[in-house]
C-alpha cells in the first residue's frame, strides 16, 4: 500500500460525495479524514489503514440502501475492488468503520486504535457550529421537524430506533438525545477535550433558541 492509493481514493471519494446535501459530503469526510490523522499522531495505529477507513466511512452508507446496513457493505467492498484495495485490507477498513457507527444506546466501544480514532473523528463533525448545520439538514432531508415542544425527549435510543424511527423525533431533541452525550463517550484524550469546548457552543445555540422561539429575545 502506498500513499498514491490514499490519494486516489481520496479523489474518488470526492467525485462521489461532492453535492451530497445533508453534509454527510466530501467536505464532511475530508475534514474526519484531517481530525483523524491528527489523533492518529498522539494514540498511534496504522495510519494508511486508518486514512482508508476515514474517507471511506460514508459510502457504504445505510441510509442510502434501504436503511441495510449488509448492502451498504457490498457497495462499498465493490467500490474498494475498484480501487484496487487488496481484499484482507479491505476487510479490516469494513470492521473500523463498522465498529465506530453510533447505534444509540448500544453503542459499542470499538476494539481496534483505529477504530476508536475514527468514531472521534466522525463524532466531531457532528458537534459545534457544523454539527448544529448537519443536524437540520438532515433533519430536512427526512422530512423530520425543527421543534415540537409538545414531543418528549426519548430517553433511551435503541439502535432499531436511532436507524429506523428518526422522523419521531425532532431535529432540536437530537440536540439533547444524541449530540451533547458524545463528549462522554470519546474514546481519545484529545478527542474528548474538543468535544467538551464544541458542546459548550451547542448549548449557548440551543438557549439562544428556546429563547427566540418562546419569544423571549
Amino acid at each position: 500500500m502506498s500513499s498514491e492509493l490514499v490519494q486516489k481514493t481520496a479523489d474518488y471519494v470526492k467525485l462521489k460525495l461532492y453535492n451530497e446535501p445533508t453534509g454527510h459530503d466530501w467536505y464532511h469526510v475530508e475534514r474526519v479524514w484531517r481530525t483523524a490523522k491528527n489523533l492518529q499522531v498522539e494514540e498511534g495505529g496504522d495510519l494508511e489503514l486508518l486514512e482508508l477507513a476515514a474517507l471511506l466511512h460514508d459510502l457504504g452508507d445505510y441510509k442510502h440502501y434501504d436503511l441495510d446496513q449488509s448492502k451498504g457493505f457490498l457497495v462499498l467492498r465493490a467500490m474498494m475492488d475498484i480501487l484496487g484495495i487488496e481484499e484482507e485490507r479491505e476487510e479490516k477498513i469494513i470492521a473500523i468503520i463498522d465498529e465506530a457507527q453510533y447505534n444509540g444506546t448500544e453503542t459499542q466501544v470499538p476494539k481496534t486504535i483505529e477504530g476508536k480514532i475514527l468514531q472521534d473523528a466522525d463524532w466531531l463533525d457532528a458537534i459545534g457550529a457544523i454539527g448544529i448545520a448537519r443536524t437540520f439538514a438532515t433533519g430536512g432531508q427526512i422530512k423530520r421537524v425543527i421543534h415540537d415542544p409538545r414531543r418528549n425527549l426519548r430517553q433511551r435510543l435503541s439502535k432499531e430506533a436511532y436507524r429506523h424511527r428518526k422522523i419521531e423525533g425532532t431535529s432540536f431533541n437530537y440536540f439533547y438525545e444524541k449530540t451533547l452525550k458524545l463528549p462522554e463517550m470519546m474514546n481519545t484524550k484529545n478527542g474528548k477535550a474538543l468535544a467538551m469546548e464544541r458542546a459548550k457552543f451547542v448549548e449557548r445555540y440551543m438557549q439562544e433558541f428556546l429563547a427566540e422561539w418562546e419569544g423571549k429575545k
